[in-house]
């Protein structure tokens, strides 16, 4: 994969990973009105995920870049 390709990519990750994370801010919101704490455990648990795609995704570019 090239830079060029690379760039695509990239951009439609950040989105996934931000897709996430606000996902994961309406689950612990929902959790604090309804206090729950199942859906704050699934809030976390996104939230880990969208922190672990984040990282493979930094990994994997700079690789892919150098």
């Amino acid at each position: 994969m090239t830079r060029h390709q690379a760039l695509p990519v990239g951009i439609l990750l950040v989105a996934v990973v931000m897709a996430l994370l606000a996902w994961a801010l309406q689950l612990m919101q929902a959790a604090i009105d309804q206090q729950e704490f199942s859906l704050m455990l699934a809030g976390c648990l996104v939230c880990s995920a969208a922190v672990g795609l984040a990282t493979v995704m930094v990994m994997t570019l700079n690789g892919l870049l150098v």
